[in-house]
């Protein structure tokens, strides 16, 4: 039994402290509004120092005193917070900077009991004022030192032509802070070049000011978040007005670093935070002795890639140490690890990548096969489709042409037996009434032969003769074109042989459709009176081995936006249109005939162009 309580012991000093140790909850009091990036850096260098140490819980409450700054804000705050915090109980106040810390310690005895205050980032401190408030046994803290003297001392340096310095500071309770540094430094300074210093303006003023580039003078930005007007002002709108300054702008701290500041000797602000929280830890431990003040004296001098060269400042001058930012990096330095993996590994890597490039090669290739025989077996079945279709309508026609046939035939023999079995007409007028009915009856049955072959779709190539395709495709709708009042003209006076090889029922269903599309759309014109009369000019000639039929009209032309897509399965510019005319054409033409159809806009109208191989 002893032994096994001697081992439960030894397990417990093995743990680490911060699993067994006290909780301590933490109040912290910002000054400012939650995004306001001076703090929020100050708060995450604290939360880096509090990391390892699981047992501290922080709670932060925000005073906004920024934007709202008066003594009555401050004391309904007071009443806020009394109602937030009476049934509280905290280890610690961390006050983040001058704000926090003013007020803390002027609402302490009404606020708190006994908790220890650690306060961060003001510029000075008054043993005096801590004293008067009976609080000597319990404060704590870090005072922020900017590099104002030695900022004027570098920026001299790096512009030796140096004729004026501003510097601006703003008319805010951390200006007063800084106010005793920057005088101190003026008085240093003032006898080698003119300094204007800056509390009471605008950063519309500050713009217009600093728009006016001079090698002589230089900027030096110590804050400017409320102007003469009480304005306040964000952290983009600085950056914005420093960013656009045509002088060189130097800063104190890292806050404007990558956002148009030169650079300069900064106080790191996230280390800032990582110092007071080590200070917390050290407070809540009771290492340290009340009224222990330090002064952080970390600095980085870091300069901006953009601005040295807009400038051209070198900051070697007088700096030995120093780092840049948004400098371009060099392919070895982007792909360093890269570069180093790959020649561990590259007598592997060779052999990989070669497999690769094969294998991908194979794919590629065996893809591209695929999806070419899948869009031709698409094309091979849309034709296929279609000619069952009209296979379909030619049957069906053949056999009410069939029926149709009979008839004319009685009827022609009716018209002559009734003409001779009068015998009051002379034979003179009786001869003319049957030749009358007679041609009218072959009319009839050579439109109907015709027609029917021309809807009954082709079964092999054939050699045919384009221009007696065309005049055969023209008889067959020639009434639907003349009582629409159109000219059709066909010009062939350049074409010398016009014999192609081809599918020629599915080419006069494809000179059809463009004539049918040209005479609705110059139909649709005359109807809003925008034309008189169609003109559908079909144009057969040759060049070299190569047979063209232009059609054109004067039916105004397709829509540029709609020419790419005219000959897409489904597309269409009709209200009650299928979309599948001009495709089958297309396919007709270049799948099946190995000939070439386009389309382009006239002055009048459209124009489609068919190129077809010819036969000698």
């Amino acid at each position: 039994m002893k032994c096994l309580h001697f081992i439960f012991l030894m397990l417990c000093l093995s743990l680490p402290l911060h699993l067994y140790a006290a909780e301590k909850q933490i109040l912290i009091i910002n000054s400012y509004h939650k995004g306001f990036q001076w703090s929020d850096d100050v708060l995450r260098g604290i939360d880096t120092a509090f990391e390892e140490h699981t047992n501290i819980t922080t709670h932060i409450l925000y005073m906004d005193s920024k934007r709202i700054n008066s003594v009555a804000y401050y004391e309904k705050l007071r009443e806020l917070y009394k109602l937030q915090l009476e049934k509280q109980k905290y280890d610690l106040i961390l006050c983040v900077d001058k704000f926090a810390y003013d007020f803390v310690l002027k609402y302490y005895h009404k606020l708190f009991t006994n908790e220890p205050i650690v306060f961060t980032g003001t510029e000075q401190f008054s043993r005096a004022e801590v004293q008067k408030q009976g609080l000597e046994d319990r404060v704590y803290g870090i005072l922020e030192k900017r590099a104002i003297s030695d900022t004027i001392t570098m920026i001299s340096d790096i512009i030796p032509t140096l004729k004026k310095l501003y510097i601006i500071n703003d008319a805010s309770s951390n200006g007063d802070d800084s106010e005793p540094f920057i005088q101190e430094a003026m008085q240093r300074n003032n006898h080698r070049f003119s300094i204007e210093y800056i509390r009471k303006s605008t950063l519309t003023e500050l713009k217009k000011r600093f728009a006016k580039p001079n090698p002589d003078e230089a900027v030096f930005f110590i804050r400017f978040y409320n102007d003469k007007d009480d304005n306040f002002y964000k952290n983009n709108q600085i950056a914005s007005m420093i960013d656009q300054s045509a002088l060189p702008v130097f800063v104190t701290d890292t806050l404007f670093i990558q956002k148009g500041a030169y650079g300069g000797k900064l106080v790191p602000i996230q280390q800032l935070g990582e110092e007071t929280g080590k200070l917390v830890l050290s407070v809540l431990n009771k290492e340290d002795i009340p009224l222990h003040v330090s002064t952080a004296e970390t600095f980085l001098y870091q300069f901006d890639y953009l601005k040295i060269k807009q400038f051209k400042l070198n900051p070697n001058t007088g700096i030995t140490q120093f780092s840049v930012v948004n400098a371009p990096l060099s392919f070895f330095d982007k792909h360093r690890e890269f570069i180093d993996f790959v020649f561990v590994i590259s007598p592997v890597l060779v052999f990989l990548i070669l497999g690769l490039i094969h294998n991908i090669y194979r794919r590629v290739k065996s893809e591209k096969e695929l999806r070419l025989s899948e869009l031709q077996k698409n094309k091979h079945q849309q034709f296929i489709i279609q000619q069952s279709k009209l296979a379909e309508i030619g049957e069906v026609f053949s056999s009410i042409a069939h029926q149709w046939k009979h008839p004319l035939v009685e009827i022609a023999t009716i018209a002559q037996d009734h003409v001779y079995s009068c015998k009051d007409q002379g034979d003179e007028q009786s001869n003319q009434y049957v030749h009358d009915i007679m041609v009218q009856v072959r009319y009839m049955t050579d439109t109907i032969n015709d027609f029917q072959k021309f809807i009954m779709p082709s079964t092999a190539k054939t050699i045919f003769d384009v221009n007696e395709a065309v005049e055969t495709m023209l008889k067959i709708i020639n009434h639907n074109i003349k009582y629409n009042y159109i000219d059709v003209i066909i010009d062939k006076k350049n074409a010398s042989n016009l014999m192609v090889s081809g599918y020629k029922n599915e080419f006069m269903q494809t000179l059809l459709n463009i004539v049918n599309n040209a005479k609705d759309q110059i139909k649709d014109r005359r109807e809003h009176k925008e034309l008189k009369r169609g003109l559908i000019t079909i144009k057969l000639y040759n060049t070299a081995r190569k047979i063209f039929i232009e059609i054109n009209d004067n039916a105004g032309g397709i829509p540029e936006a709609m020419l790419p897509k005219i000959f897409d399965a489904y597309f269409t510019t009709k209200e009650q249109g299928h979309g599948i005319g001009l495709y089958m054409s297309k396919l007709i033409i270049e799948d099946k005939m190995g000939g070439k159809i386009d389309v382009k806009n006239t002055n009048d109208g459209a124009s489609f162009t068919i190129a077809l191989e010819s036969i000698k």
